[in-house]
């Protein structure tokens, strides 16, 4: 256990180093990433919800970025993500979710995209779940869609943060959930759902960020879409591939719905090194239903 938390200590060392790369390489390429990416029309409304720990302007970037786009972003507006302690205060934060989510709904005469990142992702999945026809789509950045597939699903530090921050181990929230009102595993019905995740995930196991197979399709009201993108996960908030991603996916239509594809962003020599960064997409694939996510 002392040898996985060590190891796990230096992952997530490396990934937060990463994720500082990642922040200079949006300076740098953000001009360009808002010539190519599609558009909002200025009235859609976006809710954005950051991991665990993770405090509010960590996705303030990314909500910048989106307003500099054509959408209408804000932050979730709880302050620091310092999880849940039990199914009581997950309802409580529901609830004041649930209240901002149906202002904006009201306000722009919209539903409201959510973007949430790790943690933020499950809240979001689960806002759609409870409020479907006030939320247009759910893009998650590295968060679990499910658990039980591994042993190590995640970080082993972020575990001990989790128990200091909460009073309960990982496996005893498990435990609540699934024998709560909600499977974590199961999409929100009738709302489209991307996973953007990676296997250099320095947190969350691949394994478990991925919606399951089972689930995806890209048909009717509620396509599901897993992205496999090489990143850092604290950094996928503002890693420029992940950002051309996003716009992409906040861009589609619904009743049209196709699997993204990198290759509309990349021209000559760039489409040969696409494909290191997206290696899932890139493989050849079926263009409807399950297979097309495999």
């Amino acid at each position: 256990m002392a040898f996985r938390t060590g190891f796990d200590l230096l992952r997530l060392q490396g990934d937060v180093l990463w994720a500082g790369g990642e922040f200079a390489a949006k300076i740098v390429s953000e001009p360009l990433l808002r010539m190519i990416v599609p558009k909002g029309d200025g009235k859609t409304p976006v809710m954005t919800l950051p991991g665990f720990t993770g405090p509010e302007f960590s996705l303030q970037p990314l909500n910048q970025f989106l307003c500099s786009i054509g959408y209408v972003a804000q932050p979730w507006g709880l302050g620091t993500n310092r999880g849940i302690r039990d199914m009581d205060h997950m309802e409580a934060i529901a609830s004041q979710l649930g209240d901002k989510l149906r202002k904006m709904a009201d306000e722009h005469g919209r539903p409201v995209a959510l973007i949430g990142q790790s943690l933020g992702g499950v809240f979001a999945r689960e806002l759609a779940r409870r409020f479907p026809k006030d939320v247009d789509r759910v893009i998650t950045l590295g968060s679990p869609a499910h658990f039980g597939e591994t042993d190590h699903e995640v970080n082993a530090l972020v575990a001990r943060v989790m128990r200091f921050y909460t009073g309960r181990s990982v496996e005893e929230h498990l435990s609540e959930v699934n024998n709560g009102k909600f499977n974590i595993s199961e999409p929100p019905p009738g709302v489209p759902l991307v996973s953007i995740y990676s296997v250099y995930d320095g947190v969350a196991h691949p394994a478990t960020t991925k919606i399951p197979e089972r689930f995806l399709n890209i048909e009717g009201d509620a396509p599901r879409e897993n992205i496999e993108i090489v990143c850092s996960h604290c950094g996928m908030g503002v890693n420029p591939l992940v950002l051309i991603a996003i716009a992409d996916r906040l861009a589609e239509k619904v009743k049209d719905w196709v699997p993204f594809d990198p290759l509309n962003y990349a021209a000559g020599p760039v489409r040969k090194v696409s494909r290191w960064f997206y290696p899932s997409r890139l493989k050849p694939r079926a263009t409807t239903g399950a297979a097309a996510q495999a």
